[in-house]
């Protein structure tokens, strides 16, 4: 079971900061690309690309995102280069959908398997409270879709979230669940989410007696 493309929805992203005395926060986001746009003299020696169909070289399209909110006055400007847009739905990434209460916990859909807009979700999240923005504390399991031995379609679970970071390795943390189903089935995600439930208390239980 894999829950790495829900994970990875909802993890590692920032929301830009307003004033902390703003009354009312909100952005409005605007877009600007400025073809043609030369390197400075700090931006590394002359150069073009070897590949006779790619145009990179000594000028770029800058890409600047506009944030602003009118309610505390601040403005954010993020520059890049080589702009990538695209328009997809809350279907296909997962996350922006509305968490749903199933067995006494809160379950956030990841993208589904194939990210086709009709689908359901792969896989999910699993919280004890609804939250407006999920954090690494805040997850305590997940619910992932597979199939059966006749390809019916059945889910597997884990359970108490353990984030290692290795920054000698890699940037961003490596996620394991102490506790999985291993090879039982589930033939609901409420039933595997009961199963989630019932090893979040479990653990919880054998720590109060252990303290």
């Amino acid at each position: 079971m894999s829950s790495s493309d829900a994970l990875s929805a909802y993890l590692g992203w920032t929301r830009p900061a307003h004033r902390p005395d703003c009354a009312r926060p909100s952005w409005e986001v605007d877009l600007r690309t400025e073809f043609g746009q030369h390197r400075n003299r700090r931006g590394g020696p002359a150069h073009s690309c070897p590949n006779d169909d790619c145009d990179h070289g000594d000028q770029y399209e800058e890409v600047t995102v506009r944030l602003l909110c009118r309610s505390c006055q601040v403005v954010r400007l993020i520059t890049g280069e080589e702009q990538s847009d695209r328009s997809t739905t809350t279907a296909s990434t997962g996350y922006g959908q509305a968490p749903k209460p199933v067995a006494g916990l809160w379950l956030y859909p990841g993208p589904p398997l194939l990210r086709l807009h009709d689908s359901t979700p792969y896989s999910y999240l699993c919280t004890l409270e609804r939250v407006e923005q999920l954090d690494e504390k805040d997850i305590v399991g997940t619910i992932v879709e597979g199939r059966g031995s006749r390809g019916a379609t059945v889910w597997s679970a884990a359970a108490l979230l353990e984030v290692r970071h290795l920054p000698s390795v890699r940037t961003e943390p490596y996620f394991t669940w102490k506790t999985v189903s291993g090879d039982t089935a589930f033939k609901t995600v409420a039933a595997a989410a009961k199963w989630v439930k019932a090893a979040v208390d479990a653990a919880a239980t054998e720590k109060e007696v252990a303290e």
